[in-house]
């Protein structure tokens, strides 16, 4: 800053650790204390001073700058050395504090993220105090919580390789018989514990040791305290030391999935590092809303996004690519069947029309309704409890042990509709007029007669085999589900029933018709039907009696009870039993 003297005049602000050790004069002592007593009462602080700057300074201040900003190689480094070199001998003019306010139901949504099994860190620019007075109004501390610090005033009397070594006894001294899996959830038989770690002591954390070989990389030992407490606290966080925790987490032995939330530009960095990214559009600019995946006007809003909406969506998504593999393992299953039955001639089991139509216009609407609308309970009980979102975390419903019972359920359906149709059509005879008849069912046997039937209760099945799965039925559930299979009659009749003049052959006259004049025929699309659903109805019966998830068992009470509105109940009827719930990696 210039004034009309003539002079200039250099004024900083910052943290407090920042300035002090730039500072050479001021009331250093006063100010000091004046701002260890601000910071225990929650407020943010920041420090102010200044120097004074002669005409031969100022110039050479800027060409030091100029020079470091023009630079080729080693940018940083070279601007960092300026500052260095300008930001010193300064005279302390005093401290600002001012009172940053929770916003509105930010305890309960953190409490509830904790709740439903999320591992919750901080990391912020504010001072150590401030910080952890944040996390105690905010409930991610609580008074029974054991304090582990590891900041630059406890490294300056023990070496970080003693500290280091000293925390990892303590948490493991009470968390050694927790597993890995158990690391993200909170558990009430443990030691609440919650660590405090510094930007400066996190740099030497994460920088290799190079002076003792056997100490190694301190990163995993850092992990591995971090896993085992319910809450960690980072303070004087730069906005790139932001980013390098969430890349460390990532990058840790489980493979957690991260999320990201700030307000702020200082939050940009780790928004973007995050697998999900969320932007509070808030009164420090909109920097953060505009780099996110997700932007939200008020941190409330999380809860609801992730316990409910995060909830349907990944129980809709599931469905959706288990389902899709599902019915076309059950389509194409057949096809490969009949090869064997038909000389290996590729002569199609289907007809072009069915095998054009079948992902587009049969089964395509149920499963397109079903991802968008699905909620298999009610938005008001996600709310209430978040620990039902433990039922679906660390992808419970993407693991190979539900994919091959998906791929094993289509493959046992195909075999169904295969041979209950081949073993219909077993004994047949031909009539006085060269036509091959089945003894059994008196029905005409043809090759488009036998596909066309495996193809009717291929689209019966897949169809109903959804609707059992579904839950929140609607007026538009039941006109898309039966609307399909009406659909398909109603265009199976038209498409045999009439000669179209722009077919040069047509193959499939009159054969869905002659096909539903069989009674037999009804008889055995029924019991194929029946056959082909009956062992997953089996299944979900016996899972839901014997293991039932706390999902499953507020289910089972919605449909025991009366409800007048929003259910109620007791968290300890859910939990009777022993329930294992597992933990989120959000």
């Amino acid at each position: 800053m210039w004034f009309s003297t003539g002079e200039y005049y250099l004024f900083c602000k910052g943290a407090d650790s920042s300035i002090f050790p730039r500072v050479i004069s001021g009331k250093v002592e006063q100010v000091k204390a004046r701002v260890e007593h601000n910071a225990v009462e929650g407020l943010r602080t920041l420090c102010v001073a200044y120097r004074k700057l002669s005409v031969a300074q100022y110039e050479e201040t800027c060409h030091l700058l100029n020079s470091a900003k023009l630079a080729l190689q080693d940018r940083d480094r070279k601007l960092a050395e300026a500052y260095d070199l300008i930001e010193k001998d300064f005279i302390l003019l005093g401290a600002t504090a001012v009172e940053d306010r929770l916003q509105d139901k930010a305890a309960d949504t953190i409490e509830s993220l904790q709740k439903a099994g999320m591992k919750v860190w901080v990391l912020t620019g504010d001072k150590m105090e401030t910080a952890a007075a944040t996390c105690y109004a905010s409930k991610l501390f609580r008074r029974s919580t054991q304090i582990l610090e590891l900041t630059t005033k406890r490294t300056e009397e023990q070496s970080l390789h003693d500290v280091l070594f000293d925390l990892s006894k303590t948490v493991l001294r009470q968390h050694g018989s927790m597993t890995r899996d158990t690391f993200s959830g909170l558990s009430a038989d443990c030691v609440d514990f919650g660590l405090i770690i510094d930007g400066a002591t996190l740099s030497a954390v994460l920088k290799p040791s190079q002076e003792d070989s056997s100490q190694g990389n301190y990163k995993d030992i850092f992990l591995e305290i971090c896993r085992n407490c319910s809450a960690v606290l980072c303070c004087r966080m730069a906005p790139l030391q932001k980013a390098q925790i969430v890349k460390l987490i990532k990058s840790s032995p489980e493979h957690p999935i991260t999320l990201a939330i700030g307000d702020g530009a200082n939050d940009v960095s780790m928004i973007l590092e995050a697998h999900v990214g969320i932007g509070i559009m808030g009164k420090e600019g909109r920097q953060a809303a505009r780099n996110c995946d997700y932007a939200i006007p008020k941190f409330k809003h999380l809860k609801k996004m992730l316990l409910v909406h995060g909830h349907y969506y990944y129980i809709r998504i599931s469905e959706l690519v288990q389902y899709f593999f599902y019915k076309n393992v059950a389509f194409i299953f057949p096809q490969f069947l009949y090869q064997f039955f038909c000389g290996f001639s590729q002569q199609p089991l289907y007809d072009t029309a069915y095998l054009t139509l079948y992902n587009i216009s049969f089964t395509s609407l149920p499963i397109l309704l079903f991802s968008l609308i699905e909620q298999h309970i009610n938005m008001d009980i996600l709310k209430k409890d978040p620990s039902l979102y433990r039922d679906i975390a660390k992808n419970s419903l993407l693991r190979w042990p539900i994919f091959i019972y998906w791929t094993f359920l289509g493959v046992f359906d195909a075999v169904i509709f295969f041979f209950g149709a081949y073993f219909l059509f077993n004994n047949s005879t031909f009539t006085s007029n060269g036509q091959l008849m089945t003894t059994n069912t008196q029905m005409m046997f043809g090759n488009w007669t036998f596909g066309t039937l495996v193809f009717t209760v291929l689209v019966f099945t897949v169809t109903l085999k959804l609707a059992l799965d579904t839950h929140y039925w609607t007026w538009i559930n039941h006109f898309v589900i039966w609307g399909s299979l009406l659909f398909f009659v109603i265009f199976s009749l038209l498409w045999g029933g009439i000669i179209w003049p722009f077919l040069n052959y047509q193959r499939m006259y009159y054969v869905f018709i002659q096909m539903l004049s069989s009674g037999p025929a009804w008889l055995s699309i029924i019991l194929l039907i029946v056959t082909s659903l009956l062992p997953d109805v089996v299944k979900k019966v016996v899972c839901r009696a014997l293991w039932p998830t706390t999902t499953e068992r507020i289910q089972r009470m919605r449909t025991n009870r009366n409800f007048d509105g929003v259910m109620t109940y007791s968290r300890d009827s859910l939990l009777d039993g022993g329930v294992a719930l597992s933990t989120s990696e959000a």
